[in-house]
Order: C-alpha cells, then structure tokens, then sequence
C-alpha cells in the first residue's frame, strides 16, 4: 500500500491551520491511505509553530522549522529532501497551500490519477471546469495573465494553470528527476519557483493530467503572501533565462532520468 507524503511551506498561518490539518485529516481517511504531512515553518512569528506541535499528537505531522524566513523556494527544497529519504516504489507526493484555497474534495482525484499511471496531477483552476471564486477582478485578471503567458512560452499538453502549489507527484519519479538535474530543479526565488518546477519537469517523460479545483480565495484568512509585482517582474525574468539556456543540458538530463528510472524499475523486480 502506497503511503502519502504532504509537503505544506507556512508562514504566519496560524489562522489557517486549524482547517487545513482538519479538512487534510477527513480527506485522508477517506482515501484510506497511510500519510505524514511535513509542515516547513518559515520563519513564522506567530502561533505556527505551536499548533505543529499540537496537532502531532494526534495526527502524523512534522515541522521542518527555519528560524528566519527564507523563502517558498528553500522551503520547497528542503521539504523534498526529507521526503525522499523516506519515499519508496508507488509513494505519492502531495504539495499544497497552507491556506486552505487548495480543495480538498478533488485530493481523491488527483491521487487516483497517479495510481493509475499519471506522474503529476496538477490542480488547475484555469482548467475548462474550474474556475476563481471571491477573488478581486484585479488579481483574477493578472493571475489568468501570467498564466497564460506562461502557457504561451512554455506550452505543456492539457496544461493551463502553472502557478499553483497543488500537485499530486508520483514519488519515484519526482526523486528520480531532482536526481537527473542534480538538485537543480528549484533555483528560482519565491513563487517563480513552482512555475521553474513545473517547466523543467514537464521536459522529461512526465505523464502529467490536470483535475479542475474551484479556487475559493475567502476560504484564506489573512493577505496573500504573494508580491504580485514581484512574481510577475520573477516571471519575464526566467522566460528570458529559459530562451537563453543551452539546450545540450536538456538531453543530458533527459537520459539521465531514463537511466535513473530504469534502474529503480529494476530495482523492483
């Protein structure tokens, strides 16, 4: 039986992770699977920290803990490198928002698709039967923008949402690709790096499916931690590293991964 493994990045969410460790606890005793949530603290100054040890009592939860903020991007890497210490053959690797605007009705979903085969299912509210809900025309406007940008310059098959953390990951698959890269998967600061994520993995043989999540921004209590002019000014400046990048490395990493894989399959048998 395969085990779940969530990768959850916080910072000041102490409003948010009552539901979110609640809403994570129903979905999961639905599906039935053994899970641990690894909660990366970073940085809080309010009651994050205190709640992660609260909620371990009684429920597999684990803070990885950086006493300054250091960014999505670091809390991201390091979140994976303690999951695949642990993560075997049929694993599955969860990321997610702490602030609860990542459904989790649609969790189910997502992690049949990597049972049956997919190597990411990306929650998508850009997708034909997603959709935002409570967000400011604004933000709904520059959000579909970028996304669409992104999806301009970066075309993957059956894609539309790029930006956000909800991904279901098949574990060996994900560890074998941070392998091939050679750790390099995730360089880019703050939220550009789930993009740069999706991007470089996308070029490998990912089998990767969307599942349509109705975004509601009022299930978050408190501010985006997002710096919208920051992430788009993030964006044009990796489309600009991308075209620039020598495509000989793309193919070394390509094989690399195959061999990688290979051997884990032969490992199995």
């Amino acid at each position: 039986m395969p085990s779940v493994y969530f990768i959850i990045p916080a910072y000041n969410e102490e409003r948010n992770l009552p539901l979110l460790m609640g809403n994570t606890k129903e979905a999961m005793s639905v599906i039935g699977l053994p899970y641990r949530i690894f909660i990366v603290n970073d940085g809080s100054t309010d009651k994050t920290g205190r709640l992660c040890e609260r909620f371990a009592k009684d429920m597999p939860v684990q803070e990885i803990r950086f006493e300054k903020n250091k960014g999505v991007d670091q809390a991201f890497n390091e979140g994976f490198k303690e999951v695949f210490r642990l993560v075997r053959k049929d694993d599955i690797i969860v990321t997610k928002e702490a602030d609860n605007t990542s459904d989790p009705d649609i969790l189910v979903h997502m992690i049949e698709h990597i049972r049956n085969g997919y190597d990411i299912a990306l929650a998508s509210c850009f997708a034909k039967e997603g959709k935002v809900e409570n967000s400011s025309l604004d933000r709904h406007i520059l959000s579909f923008g970028a996304n669409t940008l992104l999806k301009t310059f970066f075309p993957i098959p059956g894609v539309n949402t790029y930006s956000s953390f909800y991904r279901a990951f098949n574990g060996t698959a994900l560890k074998a690709a941070f392998a091939a890269y050679k750790g390099r998967v995730i360089e880019e600061k703050g939220f550009v790096c789930i993009v740069e994520m999706l991007v470089k993995l996308a070029r490998l043989p990912f089998k990767i499916i969307e599942v349509p999540m109705v975004l509601k921004c009022d299930m978050r209590e408190g501010s985006s931690k997002m710096k919208r002019r920051k992430t788009i000014k993030g964006y044009l400046a990796f489309i600009g590293k991308q075209a620039l990048r020598p495509r000989r490395e793309d193919r070394a990493v390509y094989e690399r991964f195959r061999n990688l894989i290979a051997q884990a399959v032969v490992a199995d048998v």
